[in-house]
């Protein structure tokens, strides 16, 4: 039952982190498995590896929380190859309806780690705003869009988009937007999917080295940031929460539920939009009763993730 828990957790992350606007580390945040993911990872070492010579490949696998590793991020592939569709769908069809859920998550969250997290220390509160002003300023930059792009910058934006995926209220996906190559990855996994079905061995060999160098960069971003993290959580915990609780709030105007086109493009690239009230919505129908319940559900499903935890303590 615990592992089916740590995978429906790695199903959110996944998910999210297509989103451009949320982050998997928020997500990761929010149920509870932010630091234990971030120390399992630090773990992968060559100096563990060597160790399974000597001391054997359970206990290697034991010292990395190796199940729990590999729960959630089977969790996370399975989102990101189940639902990439399944979002664009959404993103096209029920924007508001999306936002609003993730917006009500945001919300409910912020409750409970403010009052968990945040101390009443003036250095905390410094943080904590540091960490809005941060946040909020990035959802201020505006996408590029790139048509080609080498395979040194592909590995850059592995690079820079998991350590961002990592950060609560940085949107990885949203970095890849205002790096340019989004759509480019995006494109690239569905056509890995396609591949399964159509094998083209052209294809395959464009998709194999785009994803390949895509995710080499993912492997050493996360390798890097993750230990720089764990450091500074075991150091300067209060302080370091209350900045990432900060980047939390500061990107919530990227995800409020309305927001206007600043142009015209249909490009996600190029899709600037601003946040505004319903009743300046340039949109069809604000659909604010529509909007209310899914702020309401992603605000209740905060409080149902809380009780279970509260359970499995038990």
């Amino acid at each position: 039952m615990q592992y089916l828990f740590i995978f429906l957790k790695g199903l959110m992350m996944g998910a999210a982190d297509l989103i451009p606007g949320v982050s998997g580390g928020t997500i990761a945040l929010i149920t509870g498995v932010y630091e234990k993911l971030l120390k399992s990872i630090n773990s992968i070492s060559w100096k563990n590896i060597v160790e399974i010579k000597r001391s054997g490949v359970k206990f290697v696998w034991n010292k990395i929380n190796g199940g729990f590793l590999l729960t959630l991020l089977s969790g996370v592939i399975t989102s990101i190859l189940l639902f990439s569709w399944l979002l664009e769908w959404l993103f096209k069809n029920e924007s508001i309806g999306l936002w609003s859920f993730f917006f009500g998550i945001l919300l409910a969250s912020f409750i409970f780690l403010i009052k968990i997290e945040i101390q009443k220390k003036t250095v905390s509160f410094f943080s904590l705003l540091i960490g809005i002003f941060i946040s909020y300023q990035i959802t201020k930059i505006a996408p590029s869009s790139i048509q080609t792009v080498s395979l040194w910058y592909i590995f850059l934006s592995g690079f820079f988009g998991i350590t961002a995926m990592i950060l609560p209220g940085i949107s990885g996906a949203y970095i890849l937007l205002l790096m340019g190559v989004y759509q480019i990855i995006l494109s690239n996994i569905r056509q890995a999917q396609q591949l399964i079905f159509n094998f083209n061995e052209e294809v395959f060999v464009d998709v194999t080295q785009v994803l390949g160098i895509f995710f080499l960069g993912i492997i050493l971003g996360i390798k890097f940031f993750t230990k720089l993290l764990t450091f500074l959580l075991d150091n300067y915990r209060n302080y370091v929460m209350s900045f990432l609780i900060g980047l939390m709030i500061g990107s919530l105007n990227k995800i409020w539920p309305w927001q206007n086109a600043v142009n015209k493009s249909n490009l996600i690239e190029n899709h600037q939009v601003v946040p505004v009230l319903p009743h300046h919505y340039s949109g069809d129908d604000p659909e604010l009763s529509k909007a209310i319940t899914f702020i309401l559900l992603g605000f209740a499903s905060i409080f149902f993730l809380e009780k279970i935890k509260s359970f499995l303590k038990k």
